[in-house]
């Protein structure tokens, strides 16, 4: 196999060019765009002297310019040499000396991790970019590079990656091009990939897995879905892509796949691939129902990522490892390397295209590893020596059953712990150490080091010592102290008598304090039954207590299945069991006590409404309508004709309206991300009778900020307005208000309540009476916090927006507003006119009714700040823009970018539940979005789930209006909080 495997990604993407190749965050290249980007840096690196068997170290943030950079190596005729910035600078000194590498490339300051210890070239992409977009966007090489007869091309050198060595030293592993393209090779032929696959890319650089959802989907014509380092870290961020951006291929570790599971993977058109550590049958049977399909593969780095695999059997009682994938060969032999017979347990050898050059610069580790093939292959051939225990079934496939030295792996990294065990006797104060893996009470495998010390030392120092050599996981959870290893009869470490952990080695170093409330009783059992941790003290810090990046998931869903409200957020943001106990019990408190105005309910319960198919009317609801045929909007206004009632019965509205004194209400109820029907139910106004229509209009309320931030989010867009630069820049004949310090007021403050500016008054106008101007509100705003250091709703920020929108357009806010959001939109009957304006179009008002069920007098009040709280509108327009929100953040409308959305459904300030212009909860798997709106006489609501697509609106004509919420929220198997008064 003579060609690249850059050769074959240019070949399919002359096939596809305006396909999307890559996309992370809210950026895509499509294939042409990424082939350019690629050789104008390839261009760059030339010349900078990068040719054949160069090696060039990659030290750079998960982002857009991951793929080009890497591509872009290899176009120069170089070779990766992927470096991860958490890794301690003198190990990435030694990686780059070893490996022979004279060139990095990198961004953002990465190259300050190097701490001085590099005297080689630099390609920095931020500095230099300007320098490489003026190169051609032509392939650097001419053919005479591309002779496929030069036999040199089967060897050519395509990545280095160091795993963990047994003598204190880390080993680099050298994969050719020919090795990797047949890896992919047999993954298209096993995955059938093709243009319709979106594989997840989550693995670090670093990970050799991370090469086949990376190249797969670029030779095949599919698109790498590229999560950003926030995400690659995040199990819930990453179920969240794998739903928004129909992911069709993921690929994780066991320990990977048990993350997603607790954070809610549910069942899911996915093809999952389990790899890199033993895959347990429970586990295995778990995820096979989830998904469409599971394939086991198993593989060492020295014979390039995947050597065999498995398709798992949905009711598994073993999983075995599978058999060899194209042109491997796998070999189970005895001390004497002859075959063993089938059943009988050896050591795995594997020889094939797959195998590695061997180490760089470790010509006896080379040798001792990679041995001839004597049974089979080409002449020459090798085999690598895995040290796995393994044999053959009966019928054909392969078991692992584990090591037969002291290596282990933990969340597919691959560990040796004599490395640990030379670092550690490297620290002055240790006489001897032993490290070794033990399971905790959640069945992970964590580190445990134990240490014979002389004179003054404790954990926290020995962690610290290891954490400046070794990459943080290779540093050990736990550190036991002891006074002499205890030994076995053969005068060896006796492993089997070494003590379990408890609180004193994982470090905690405070005083044990007991819980004292309910809460830090729970947390506590938690802590102690996920962490396997005894004895564990509500000031203990809960990254002592082995709560790391990957086990504090397992924390989180523990303490949900307890009746706490516990998110992600919470538990990064807290240092101890304490810390953690107070804000839950915080957030609790805080619901209770809530102002109501803005907000809906949060609470993380199932959501039944995909299971019970689209809602129906009941009996008796004078007008119904269901969703029509789907547009390229994802949903269409619905039809006339109105459904069989006797086909399903929907929410019981009808009961709470009369239950409640409510006159009318209009719901909308929305299903995988579509309008699937509307109800309207009652009167318009008690003392007419006159009935609710599809076109009759409620007020609002503050569901008006999610029409003012969609058109606020257009002008950025639009290049109009920026998120962060000054409004001084664009307010005319109206100074900003400042705070002493001066600090820039800017939209992303407006739009997330954080401005600081002073409260207007609440005040409502019934129609007709005198009301302030915009510019009189405005008069009595001033700067009372610094922007951005504080959440508070106040309509204060609304009304300098609206006056800083009407400024840039020149327009008065309801011909933006129609301009901007409800004409493209076609929200045909909503409008920011009150009904008594001579401009308003029609008279289907829905007039307001207190908690009598009275009707208010002159039918309803209004504001100055229209942007606030000004919106007249109707279920199905409210349905139109929360579904188009929703498609803008999965990047598929055509009016909003998903970088804006994305933003929009953001917490933009600790605790607040706040995105700008929008409520948003995201301490669910699902994250929910949407809005309250209470006005005197009207309770609206619109929330939507952004995964699932399900979701509701409801408008009603009455103070008690919320009652009408709390029965559809419970038809869609939900809870709200409902506020009396």
């Amino acid at each position: 196999m003579s060609r690249y495997v850059h050769e074959v990604f240019e070949a399919t993407a002359a096939e596809h060019p305006d396909t999307v190749a890559v996309r992370t965050g809210t950026t895509s290249l499509t294939y042409r765009e990424l082939d350019a980007r690629a050789n104008r840096l390839a261009h760059q690196l030339r010349g900078a002297g990068v040719g054949p068997e160069s090696v060039v170290g990659v030290l750079l943030n998960r982002g857009p310019d991951t793929l080009p950079c890497l591509l872009g190596i290899w176009k120069a005729g170089g070779s990766h040499l992927p470096l991860d910035a958490g890794l301690p600078a003198d190990r990435l000194t030694y990686m780059l000396g070893a490996a022979g590498a004279r060139l990095i490339v990198t961004q953002g300051g990465l190259e300050e991790r190097l701490a001085g210890g590099y005297d080689g070239g630099v390609v920095d992409l931020d500095r230099d970019r300007a320098l490489i977009e003026g190169r051609p966007a032509t392939p650097v090489d001419g053919p005479q590079e591309r002779d496929p007869k030069d036999p040199a091309r089967r060897h050519r050198l395509a990545y280095t990656l160091f795993t963990s060595g047994s003598t204190g030293r880390p080993k680099g592993v050298q994969i050719a091009h020919s090795s990797l393209l047949n890896v992919l090779f047999s993954m298209r032929e096993r995955y059938g990939a093709g243009p319709g696959h979106r594989w997840l890319a989550p693995t670090s650089l670093s990970f050799d897995i991370s090469t086949t959802e990376l190249y797969l989907p670029l030779i095949t014509g599919g698109r790498v879905v590229l999560a950003d380092d926030e995400e690659a870290h995040d199990p819930s961020a990453r179920l969240r892509l794998i739903e928004s951006a129909g992911i069709t291929h993921a690929q994780a570790t066991p320990a990977g796949w048990k993350l997603l599971l607790a954070a809610g993977l549910g069942r899911t058109p996915l093809t999952a691939i389990a790899g890199g550590e033993d895959l347990p049958p429970a586990l295995a049977r778990d995820l096979a129902r989830r998904v469409d399909r599971l394939v086991n593969q198993y593989g060492p780095t020295e014979a390039t990522v995947w050597s065999t695999a498995w398709e798992v059997e949905p009711d598994a009682g073993s999983v075995p490892i599978g058999r060899p994938i194209h042109n491997y060969r796998a070999y189970v032999l005895d001390a004497a390397q002859r075959p063993v017979p089938v059943g009988v347990a050896g050591e795995l050898y594997i020889a094939g295209a797959g195998v590695a050059r061997g180490y760089v610069g470790r010509p006896s580790l080379t040798a001792e590893r990679f041995l001839p093939e004597p049974f089979g292959g080409p002449p020459g051939s090798r085999m690598y020596r895995t040290g796995d225990l393994a044999r053959f079934r009966a019928d054909g496939q392969l078991e692992c059953l584990g090591r037969i030295d002291n290596q282990v792996k933990i969340r597919g990294y691959r560990i040796e712990p004599g490395e640990i065990e030379e670092v550690l006797l490297a620290h002055p104060a240790v006489r001897d150490a032993t490290v070794l893996a033990r399971e905790d009470g959640n069945g992970e495998k964590v580190l445990v080091a134990y240490a014979v010390t002389a004179g003054t030392t404790d954990q926290a120092g020995l962690r610290a010592h290891l954490a400046a050599a070794l990459p943080s996981y290779m540093v050990p959870a736990a550190f036991v102290l002891l006074d002499a290893m205890p030994l076995n009869a053969s005068g060896k470490v006796d492993r089997k008598a070494l003590p379990a952990p408890g609180r004193a080695a994982l470090g905690a170093g405070r005083e044990y304090t007991a819980p004292r409330t309910r809460t830090e009783r729970l947390l506590v059992e938690v802590c102690a039954e996920v962490l396997g941790v005894p004895g564990v003290g509500v000031r203990d810090r809960l990254l002592d207590l082995g709560a790391d990046s990957m086990r504090i998931v397992h924390v989180m869903a523990a303490a949900r299945k307890k009746g706490l409200g516990v998110t992600l957020r919470m538990l990064l943001d807290s240092e101890t069991v304490e810390d953690l106990a107070q804000t839950v019990d915080g957030i609790r408190d805080g619901h209770d006590t809530q102002d109501t105005q803005d907000t809906h309910g949060r609470q993380d319960t199932q959501n039944t409404y995909g299971t019970r198919g689209a809602p129906e009317p009941q009996g008796g609801a004078p007008d119904v309508a269901d969703g029509g045929q789907d547009t390229d909007r994802g949903a269409s206004r619905p039809m006339t004709s109105a459904l069989t009632p006797a086909r399903q019965a929907g929410p019981d509205v009808a009961g709470a309206m009369e239950a409640h004194r409510i006159p009318g209400a209009a719901v909308a109820l929305l299903q995988d991300g579509r309008l699937v029907g509307v109800q309207v139910h009652g009167v318009r106004a008690a003392d007419t009778g006159a009935p609710v229509t599809l076109r009759t209009r409620f007020q609002a309320g503050s569901i008006s900020k999610h029409v003012t931030a969609f058109a606020a989010l257009r002008l950025v867009d639009q290049g109009v307005l920026r998120l962060d630069e000054d409004i001084a820049e664009h307010l005319t004949g109206r100074p900003v208000p400042r705070t002493a310090a001066g600090s820039r007021l800017t939209l992303r403050h407006l739009l997330s309540n954080t401005a600081g500016l002073s409260q207007t008054p609440a005040t409502w106008w019934r129609p007709g009476e005198d009301m302030p101007k915009l510019s009189a509100v405005l008069d009595e705003v001033w700067a009372e916090h610094e922007p951005g250091a504080l959440f508070r709703k106040a309509g204060s920020q609304w009304a300098l927006l609206e006056q800083l929108l009407t400024d840039v357009t020149g327009q008065d806010f309801q011909e933006l507003a129609t301009g901007l959001v409800l004409r493209p939109l076609d929200m045909r009957d909503s409008t920011f006119l009150a009904p008594g304006d001579p401009h308003a179009a029609g008279q289907d008002i829905a007039t307001g009714h207190d908690q009598h069920g009275r009707a208010l007098l002159d039918g309803y009040r209004v504001r100055p700040v229209l942007a606030g709280s000004g919106l007249w509108s109707t279920a199905v327009d409210l349905a139109q823009l929360a579904v188009e929100i929703r498609q803008a953040h999965l990047g598929f409308s055509d009016l909003l970018s998903a970088k804006s959305a994305a933003l929009m459904l953001t917490e933009a300030f600790p605790g607040s539940f706040y995105g700008l212009g929008t409520v948003v909860d995201g301490s669910m798997t699902d994250l929910e979005f949407g809005h309250g709106g209470q006005t005197a006489g009207y309770r609206a609501l619109t929330s939507l789930r952004l995964r699932s697509g399900n979701g509701c609106v409801v408008l009603t004509n009455s103070d008690n209006g919320k009652q009408a919420h709390k029965a559809v929220a419970a038809f869609l198997g939900r809870e709200l909080d409902v506020a009396t008064g």
